[in-house]
């Protein structure tokens, strides 16, 4: 065993699996977004076999409405952390995969989850992917079958219909199991003598249930900032508690910037790490999500430590096993066109197309990177997977890496030209609608508060 590490350890990965087979089969672990377009790739390349397998009915992972929380029928944890009114807080313009642009509508650019849905549903037909996916599936373990020659992938699944268990053997897996929906659930002191109710936004399903209600919702990010927003037309008083810079927006009267929650002290009162205290009777922790893959065995050298999954080359490719990959793993992104980017460079990758470098050379980067955004971004390792301006630089690479088409100037203008909106104007920005004109520019109209009418810009 010692004598093949050694070989493994010294060896450059260039090709990562036998280029010498004729078929090359390939897992897939989820049938969202990131599943669908793998699907989509792999069965594009004519070497290649590919199984997805999907724990629910239908595809479209976190896109997949339910008004359900806690468990789905097959007594599993509800995937989804979609609410009823929920629409995109980017444009469909940017969301969309670069083959496959959103049906035309001039009218708004911000869309409802159903429409994503929908998009996802008419992709998969499009592609023809139905073909590839084992619905009510659920993957219960994976486990590397390590070689001197190369390394296959134990896969085993459970049917939640039959109750049916088979292994399966593939020479790579794709891991797309998305994250967000397990709950990070931060430890409050004292919060056993709260009495309202207290859920994570992961169960948020509508406002109407907070009808007069005094709201405190912890996190300013995404969810946090949407959910406050819908609250306010509903909520008695909103307080949105986080540690980062004030947001700068305008924002509904009824709606509070406080600090961060230091400890629960009494049954509707909480003490914030300014020394202020606020009243309420509802909190929402509006948190973030765990990365979780419970399926992984020990075998296969993949850790979460601190919200940071290790050890990933760019992000994606497994270090310790690099016919494994993990596709969507950065946040604050532009998704759909990065999962694109991600699937083609492994597809690449596993079928000899492209090669990777020295596992000894992909550790470096890794540490390089994250000494990097130590010293000059000062960003805490838990956010290591969080890249918001960063993941231009990060997509131009993947595709320099694969060889492959860069998504358009257009697309980075018009993401970073809605994210300086949405930080002066959240209540509104979503009213906004635009066009990209060409590779490189955008077209639109912009809602003006002050006068109730829309600009063009």
């Amino acid at each position: 065993d010692s004598l093949l590490q050694e070989k493994l350890e010294g060896k450059s990965w260039n090709y990562i699996c036998d280029q010498n087979m004729t078929n090359l089969s390939v897992a897939v672990i989820g049938a969202g977004a990131a599943g669908l377009c793998a699907a989509r790739h792999l069965s594009a390349h004519p070497r290649v076999r590919a199984t997805v397998y999907e724990q629910s009915s239908s595809v479209g992972g976190t896109w997949v409405f339910t008004d359900n929380i806690g468990k789905d029928q097959n007594g599993l944890p509800v995937h989804s952390s979609m609410y009823k009114n929920l629409r995109t807080n980017l444009p469909k313009e940017v969301m969309a995969f670069p083959d496959f642009p959103f049906p035309e509508n001039k009218e708004t650019s911000f869309i409802h989850h159903s429409e994503v849905l929908e998009y996802l549903e008419t992709y998969k037909k499009h592609f023809s992917v139905d073909k590839l996916i084992k619905f009510n599936t659920m993957v219960s373990k994976v486990n590397p079958v390590v070689s001197e020659e190369n390394t296959k992938w134990e896969v085993t699944t459970k049917c939640l219909k039959t109750k049916e268990v088979e292994t399966n053997i593939f020479d790579s897996v794709m891991v797309c199991n998305g994250h967000y929906s397990v709950p990070v659930i931060p430890k409050i002191p004292g919060i056993e003598k709260f009495s309202g109710t207290f859920i994570h936004s992961h169960d948020y399903r509508i406002p109407e249930a907070y009808q007069g209600d005094s709201v405190l919702i912890l996190g300013g990010g995404a969810s946090g900032t949407d959910i406050c927003i819908e609250l306010s037309q509903q909520a008695a008083q909103v307080y949105l508690a986080h540690n980062n810079p004030l947001l700068t927006t305008r924002l509904p009267t009824n709606v509070a910037q406080v600090r961060g929650v230091q400890s629960c002290i009494g049954p509707g009162a909480f003490l914030l790490t300014d020394g202020s205290k606020v009243q309420c009777n509802a909190v929402i922790l509006a948190t973030g999500y765990e990365y979780t893959f419970p399926f992984l065995s020990e075998s296969c050298q993949i850790r979460v430590e601190n919200r940071r999954v290790q050890a990933l080359y760019k992000h994606l490719v497994s270090v310790e096993h690099p016919s494994m990959c993990f596709v969507g793993i950065p946040l604050q992104v532009c998704p759909f066109p990065q999962f694109d980017l991600q699937i083609r460079y492994f597809v690449k990758l596993i079928t000899g197309q492209v090669k990777l470098p020295t596992k000894a050379e992909m550790y470096a980067d890794s540490e390089q990177e994250m000494e990097w955004k130590k010293n000059n971004l000062q960003m805490p390792e838990k956010y290591f997977h969080k890249m918001g301006a960063l993941q231009w630089k990060y997509n131009k690479e993947i595709a320099e890496l694969g060889d492959i088409k860069p998504i358009s100037n257009g697309v980075e203008n018009l993401y970073n030209a809605v994210h300086e909106r949405r930080k002066t104007n959240l209540p509104d920005y979503k009213k906004d609608s635009y066009s990209l004109v060409g590779e490189e520019s955008f077209s639109g109209n912009v809602f003006v508060h002050e006068k109730g009418t829309y600009r063009k810009i």
